[in-house]
């Protein structure tokens, strides 16, 4: 059986969590980035930053504990949470106590990447989820100022926000921007919408590169869910509340092996990337993209005349 690396970990996290159970989830968490590669992507999905910064902090230092220790490995955070801030001080306080903070606790791979001349192993990409009161300038200076320090920020649009994806201004400064259907922020729906958005790219590369076949599973993936400790081996599943298993009394290992010894048959990956480019060909995505979705379901649609279902 090949096993392949896990490309993308994301971790659901609680509005509150109890001490002992978050220990056991940073334990299970470090012993899961074995699996990674190099262009893996770990992803915290918070309701919002102040309450979860002392939980952010612990993961990211260790990360940074398994990078020292495995000196060929790269992971790129993602710090994903709203941003419920509308006022020119009360952003320039959220970057200079928050991002700044996380971005010094990462300076020594930043000081690494220097010398070596090459790019940094931990990588920090914040997706901002902002408020609809905010204004668009307002949002642009704490975008300016999280390039300045190279943390590569990301939006993550609702409903309320739409209207933001219309300023190319504040396009042109984000690394990214991901899109959400709907007006409630729950850190679940987010980490949906952004692992969708990724698949309906991905799609859209194999359609580009003439791929024949559409059905492989996504790429390798967990998500585990902090508030009640279950573990996930793909966002569809998660999203139907079909759990893999548990973390508890086990280690990464044997979750790696419930996860390798999943029947991978059963799941309908297909189906799964044709709901994705439904679900974003009504959302205000460029129109380029939006082209580029129409011949991808009119591809899902010609192969699934072929197959006659």
């Amino acid at each position: 059986m090949i096993k392949p690396a896990i490309q993308k970990i994301y971790v659901v996290l609680a509005k509150q969590q109890d001490k002992a159970d978050f220990e056991l989830l940073c334990r299970i968490l470090s012993g899961l980035f074995s699996y990674v590669n190099l262009t893996s992507n770990l992803y915290l999905v918070a309701e919002n930053l102040p309450e979860s910064m002392p939980r952010i902090e612990r993961i990211q230092k260790d990360v940074g504990k398994f990078l020292k220790a495995n000196l060929f490995a790269r992971l790129y955070l993602h710090f994903v949470h709203s941003v419920r801030l509308t006022t020119v001080k009360e952003i320039d306080y959220y970057f200079y106590y928050y991002y700044q903070s996380l971005k010094r606790a990462a300076g020594e791979f930043d000081r690494e990447g220097f010398i070596h001349q090459e790019v940094p192993r931990l990588i920090l990409l914040p997706v901002i989820a902002p408020d609809h009161r905010v204004e668009s300038a307002s949002l642009i200076g704490l975008l300016n100022a999280l390039k300045s320090i190279f943390m590569l920020p990301c939006l993550y649009l609702d409903k309320t926000t739409f209207f933001l994806s219309k300023d190319k201004d504040l396009l042109t400064r984000t690394e990214k921007i991901y899109f959400g259907n709907g007006h409630p922020r729950e850190p679940a729906e987010i980490a949906c919408n952004l692992f969708y958005q990724d698949l309906l790219d991905e799609s859209l590369t194999k359609l580009a590169s003439k791929a024949e076949f559409m059905s492989v599973p996504c790429p390798a993936s967990l998500i585990i869910s902090a508030k009640d400790g279950k573990i996930y081996c793909c966002m569809d599943a998660f999203r139907r509340n079909e759990s893999l298993t548990d973390i508890y009394g086990k280690s990464a290992d044997e979750l790696m092996e419930i996860y390798y010894e999943h029947d991978h048959s059963k799941r309908d990956c297909l189906g799964c990337r044709r709901r994705t480019a439904e679900f974003f060909a009504g959302l205000p995505v460029s129109e380029t993209k939006k082209q580029h979705i129409g011949a991808l379901l009119s591809h899902f649609e010609t192969s699934r005349g072929m197959s006659g279902k």
